[in-house]
C-alpha cells in the first residue's frame, strides 16, 4: 500500500521505443507473447518473501524492512519490522478494503481503497486492476488488444503496446519483453488521459532456467513519479509454493487498540502524507 500511495502522475519522458518491427517478426512476437500469457496463468498464486522497500524523493531519502504475503489478485499482507525484527505496522487487504495497526499507536484502522485512492491522489486503476500481477512481474492481459509492437531504443527486446476494452480501466499499457527469454522487463501504465501513471522495471532475472520461468523478480523499480522520486523494492527469501488463504489476510488486533473505521467518515478530510505514522516515526 505504501507502494501503490506513491504510485500518482508523473511527466512522461522521452519514448524507450522506436520504428514498428516488420510484420514477419510481429507475428513471431505476438506467439511469444500469446505463450508467456500462458506461462504466467499457470504459475502460483502465492508470494512470501522478506522486502526492503526504498523511497528516493526530493531532500530526503526512506528505507523500511518487512514480511510480505501475496495471494493474486490483489490480496495483500506487509508487516514493518524494526532492525530486531519486531513488527511495527501491520496492513492487510482482500479486494476493495484495507486494515491496518500501528502497535506504537495502538491504533486499528478500517478503510475502503476508493477513499485511500482520493485521499492519496492514487489513480483508480491502480487499485481497480490486477495490480499484484504488477508487483510479481507477471502478464494478466488477456482482456487486452495488441495496438503496436515496437522495437526497443536500447536493443534490450520489443515494446508491446496494450489497450484496455474498459474505460473505468487503464487506457494502455507498454509492456517490454524479451522474446528469446520470454521474459517481462519492463511496463508503463497509462491512463486515460495519456498520462503515464508509473514505469516498473523489473531485475534479477538474468540467467533463469527454463523450469524457473515462474521466478518473480527480485528487484521492482518504479520510476516517473512526482518530482523525480523513485521506488525500489527487494525481495529476498521468495517462497512462492506456499498455500494462501483469506485467513492469511486478516489481522489479530488486541482489544485495547482504539478502532478508526474511516468508511465512516468520507474523503473530505484533505490529503494525506504518503508514509504511514508507523514508518515517519
Amino acid at each position: 500500500m505504501i507502494l501503490l500511495a506513491l504510485l500518482t502522475h508523473g511527466c512522461a519522458g522521452k519514448q524507450p521505443w522506436t520504428d514498428p518491427v516488420v510484420q514477419e517478426e510481429s507475428a513471431r512476437i505476438t506467439q511469444t507473447f500469446a505463450e508467456m500469457q500462458q506461462r504466467d496463468a499457470s504459475c502460483s498464486c502465492c508470494l512470501d518473501a522478506k522486502v526492503t522497500l526504498s523511497w528516493d524523493g526530493p531532500g530526503e531519502d526512506r528505507s523500511v524492512a518487512g514480511l510480505l504475503q501475496l495471494l493474486l489478485p490483489t490480496s495483500l499482507k506487509f508487516v514493518v519490522l524494526n532492525p530486531l525484527g519486531q513488527p511495527l505496522y501491520a496492513l492487510v487487504n482482500q479486494g476493495q478494503g484495507f486494515e491496518s495497526i500501528n502497535i506504537s499507536r495502538k491504533q486499528h484502522v478500517i478503510g475502503n481503497l476508493s477513499a485511500l485512492a482520493t485521499q492519496y491522489e492514487i489513480p483508480g486503476p491502480l487499485l481497480a486492476d490486477n495490480w499484484g500481477y504488477w508487483l510479481v512481474g507477471r502478464l494478466q492481459e488477456h482482456e487486452a488488444s495488441i495496438e503496436t509492437i515496437r522495437q526497443d531504443s536500447a536493443g534490450r527486446g520489443a515494446w508491446v503496446t496494450l489497450r484496455y476494452p474498459s474505460e473505468a480501466a487503464l487506457s494502455k499499457s507498454h509492456l517490454l519483453i524479451q522474446p528469446r527469454t520470454k521474459q517481462l522487463l519492463a511496463r508503463i501504465l497509462v491512463d486515460q488521459q495519456g498520462e503515464t501513471i508509473a514505469t516498473l522495471f523489473y531485475d534479477g532475472r538474468n540467467g533463469i532456467e527454463a523450469q524457473e520461468a515462474c521466478a518473480p523478480a527480485s528487484r521492482i523499480t518504479i520510476t516517473d513519479l512526482p518530482y523525480g522520486s523513485k521506488v525500489s523494492i527487494d525481495f529476498a527469501e521468495i517462497i512462492t509454493d506456499r498455500s494462501l488463504s483469506a485467513a492469511n489476510f486478516r489481522l489479530k488486533v488486541p482489544a485495547d487498540y482504539q478502532v478508526i473505521d474511516d468508511r465512516r467518515l468520507g474523503t473530505t478530510g484533505g490529503k494525506k502524507k504518503l508514509l504511514s505514522p508507523a514508518i515517519q516515526d
